[in-house]
């Protein structure tokens, strides 16, 4: 990749420590179709940091790359859906009954401004 930007979002997980623990189980061995999936699409570097049940995640892309068009490639592929459902699955509940979704967080400051 050429010119590449960053993209920050952030996900809350149930707070249920063991389903938090599970998330961060499944993703010490990703499946290879997601990972297959993520170097098609493609995802130049995905971070996932956590705090408490409170997730972050890095995207590095391309600088053409538009969020709007998803992470993964559409329509999915079955292993990449059973994954995204499976993921889903861990998110919070919010008092709409809705559930937590990854939304983009942003940047209000950079060194590079500076340096």
């Amino acid at each position: 990749m050429s010119e590449q930007k960053m993209i920050v979002l952030q996900v809350d997980l149930s707070e249920d420590e063991s389903k938090i623990q599970e998330y961060i189980d499944y993703h010490a061995d990703v499946w290879p179709d997601v990972i297959e999936d993520l170097k098609r699409r493609p995802i130049g570097r995905m971070r996932i940091y956590n705090s408490g049940n409170r997730l972050i995640m890095l995207l590095e892309v391309s600088k053409d790359f538009n969020l709007e068009d998803g992470i993964h490639i559409e329509p999915p592929h079955p292993k990449v859906a059973e994954w995204s459902t499976l993921m889903t699955s861990f998110s919070k509940k919010l008092e709409s009954g809705n559930i937590d979704e990854w939304t983009p967080i942003n940047q209000v400051f950079d060194t590079e401004d500076y340096f």
